[in-house]
């Protein structure tokens, strides 16, 4: 069977071939591709990229296409140059969400073409303010002048407005295809709120192998009252978890922070340019601020976008994992740290309710209510039998979710259902 897969990223191997840095995000995508390949199917990958042509190179025995991104007419003509020539037995698109999404759907044969949910954009769309006040995050005058004069200006809301464009390619997508992967119950559930004709699929993801190998967190060899969390855009829930911080701290003054993702870019302004930046904030300002009249900036360390296995020693090292998400489908980075055994609170939104049995494997909480976060990191930090138990059965719970072996046969069966229900 030949399968051609539509991917974000551009995959390791052929960063490296094209002399780039790999991409830190999609690891999951390597996993998948060494169970196609595994299994003896062919396959194809392709990406979109700005460029003036198509780029074809075999690697070993994957063929790779980098498509230039462009209107939808443009690289749907470019797709069905590429599907004339490869005559694919299944189409894998993995995200609703993109113009080249659609542009491949429309050409694909929808009898033997699935799509992967990576995030929702129906519902994130709704969450992308993450509970900051409407004031802070709307687009202003002021942001758009300062655009316009190349000074910044990013409001929240071109976030929101970027989620409202390509909710309508998810909803394009959705409806005009008959498979879905979800991968989650929540995926899912998503899938038939927009198409409720369409056959979902639960295939869980593959996680980066270094994550199944190796040294397992211990409370011995973690830096005690060390917490692990991500930092990049309001969804994440990052200016939530500043509101629990205090209260952490309060009980546990030698607290730590670990913040991976985006580097917080800090800016010392005073007078007219502090004037402006608060009357047109963007995310980082509005978290800059937050840490100074929280008092919090001591304990806070942020790394920027880490490797793999920087990503691993940190986590192998941290106390407490924390997700504090608006919304969220599968958490890879909760995922690996479950793998490893860190101890992990999550906000009760989405999939995590699928990823962490409440008060057995980890914990729980409103998104919306900070306190009960600072609670169960305290009620983990105060614990050592506790954290002991929630790594191994975190660690349990995780490896049944991301089984390699399970998720690459569920993987290979969804292909083989659709393509002999053609």
């Amino acid at each position: 069977m030949k399968i051609l897969w539509l991917v974000n990223i551009v995959m390791p191997e052929l960063a490296e071939h094209l002399g780039r840095n790999p991409s830190v995000f999609g690891g999951w995508l390597t996993g998948a591709m060494n169970a196609v390949l595994e299994s003896g199917h062919d396959l194809i990958i392709c990406t979109t990229e700005r460029r003036a042509d198509v780029l074809h190179e075999t690697i070993g025995s994957v063929g790779y296409y980098l498509v230039p991104n462009g209107t939808v007419d443009s690289m749907e003509a470019h797709f069905r140059v590429i599907l004339r020539e490869e005559q694919p037995d299944i189409v894998h698109i993995y995200g609703t969400e993109f113009a080249h999404s659609w542009a491949l759907a429309k050409c694909a044969d929808v009898e033997r073409t699935v799509v992967t949910i990576q995030g929702a954009l129906k519902y994130y769309e709704r969450a992308v303010y993450a509970g900051l006040s409407e004031s802070l995050c709307r687009d202003t005058f002021l942001h758009k002048f300062l655009r316009k004069i190349h000074k910044g200006g990013k409001s929240i809301e071109l976030q929101r407005l970027s989620f409202a464009k390509r909710m309508q390619y998810e909803a394009l997508v959705i409806n005009h295809l008959k498979y879905v992967n979800g991968g989650s119950d929540w995926g899912n559930a998503v899938a038939k709120s927009i198409n409720p004709n369409v056959v979902t699929f639960d295939c869980k993801l593959i996680l980066r192998d270094s994550f199944y190998n190796g040294e397992h967190w211990s409370l011995a060899s973690c830096e005690p009252h060390s917490i692990y969390i991500l930092y990049s855009y309001p969804i994440k829930g990052f200016h939530k978890f500043l509101e629990a911080l205090p209260m952490i701290l309060h009980e546990y003054p030698d607290t730590k922070v670990n913040v991976i993702a985006n580097k917080l870019q800090t800016r010392n302004y005073s007078g007219l340019k502090k004037r402006i930046l608060n009357a047109a904030p963007d995310y980082d300002w509005i978290i800059q601020k937050q840490i100074e009249e929280l008092g919090v900036g001591h304990c806070l360390r942020f790394m920027g976008q880490q490797t793999e296995l920087q990503v691993k020693e940190l986590l192998l090292r941290s106390n407490v994992f924390i997700s504090p998400a608006a919304i969220e489908n599968q958490s890879t980075a909760l995922g690996e740290a479950m793998l490893l055994g860190v101890p992990a609170v999550a906000s009760c939104v989405g999939a995590m309710l699928e990823m962490i049995n409440h008060g057995e494997d980890g914990l729980l909480y409103p998104f919306n209510e900070p306190y009960l976060l600072a609670a169960a990191v305290c009620k983990i930090f105060e614990s050592d039998e506790l954290a002991k138990r929630f790594s191994e059965k975190g660690h349990n719970h995780a490896a049944h979710t991301y089984n390699r072996d399970i998720n690459a046969r569920n993987l290979l069966n969804m292909y083989e259902t659709i393509y002999s229900h053609k």
